[in-house]
C-alpha cells in the first residue's frame, strides 16, 4: 500500500492490507448488530481487536480519554479518531485545550506533548438513502502542525470572541472553539489522507442480526 506524506519505515512497513480486510469484517458484524453508528469508544475497541487478532499485542486504555494516544504497539502509536467526510475534507475533534491560558500554550501543547503518538486513523461515517458508508483514513501526526497555521481570532455573530482558526499552506484548516471548551476541530484536505478502506452497508441491514440470539 502507497502511503502518502508517511516517512517512519514502520508505519510503511506495516501489513495495512491485512489489517484492511481484518477491519472490514468487524465493521460489518458491528454494522449487521446494531443500527447505531460506530463511535469515538467503538472505532477503538474495532482497531484493538484487529490489532490483537493479527497478534501485535496492542495496548489500549479503554474510556481512558487521555489526550493523544489511544492504542499503542511496538511499531507505533495512534490517535483513533471517528469523524465524517463533507466538501472534500476529512473533519475530526481532539483536545479540549481549556487548562491553557493563551492561544501559543495551546499551540505548543498540540505540537508537543499532545502529539505523543505517530498516526491518526480515523473512521468516517456517510448515510445515504440506500446505504451507509464507512471510510477509513490514515494521517501522518506531523502533517497536521499548529506551529505551521496562520491563526487569527474568531467571532459569532454577535460580535464576541468566539476562539481562533486559521489554515496553513496545505489547506489543512484548524479551529478552537471556547464554547466547547476551546476544543480543537481539524478539517484535513482527503487529497492529503491515505483511504486505506472502504466499506458499504446496504441500510435494510444495518441491525439486521441483533435478534438473533434471542430465535434460540
Amino acid at each position: 500500500m502507497n502511503l502518502k506524506k508517511i516517512n517512519k519505515k514502520e508505519i510503511l512497513s506495516f501489513d495495512w492490507d491485512t489489517f484492511s480486510l481484518n477491519l472490514e469484517k468487524l465493521i460489518k458484524f458491528h454494522s449487521l448488530n446494531s443500527v447505531v453508528p460506530i463511535n469515538a469508544d467503538r472505532w477503538e475497541e474495532i482497531v484493538n481487536a484487529t490489532l490483537n487478532f493479527m497478534g501485535r499485542n496492542p495496548k489500549w486504555n479503554q474510556g481512558s480519554h487521555s489526550a493523544g494516544a489511544d492504542i499503542w504497539i511496538e511499531a507505533f502509536v495512534i490517535s483513533a479518531k471517528s469523524g465524517k467526510v463533507s466538501n472534500d475534507n476529512l473533519i475530526i475533534s481532539s483536545y479540549r485545550l481549556t487548562r491553557f491560558g493563551n492561544l501559543e500554550k495551546m499551540k505548543e501543547f498540540i505540537d508537543g506533548k499532545g502529539k505523543n503518538f505517530d498516526i491518526y486513523l480515523c473512521c468516517a461515517k456517510i448515510d445515504n438513502k440506500t446505504e451507509r458508508v464507512y471510510k477509513v483514513f490514515l494521517i501522518g501526526a506531523d502533517t497536521i502542525s499548529a506551529k505551521k497555521t496562520n491563526w487569527s481570532k474568531s467571532y459569532n455573530k454577535k460580535k464576541l470572541h468566539s476562539g481562533w482558526e486559521g489554515s496553513d499552506n496545505q489547506g489543512i484548516l484548524l479551529r478552537i472553539v471556547k464554547k466547547m471548551s476551546n476544543q480543537l476541530w481539524m478539517e484535513v484536505p482527503l487529497k492529503l489522507c491515505n483511504e486505506i478502506l472502504e466499506v458499504k452497508i446496504n441500510n435494510k441491514d444495518l441491525g439486521s442480526k441483533i435478534e438473533e440470539p434471542l430465535k434460540n
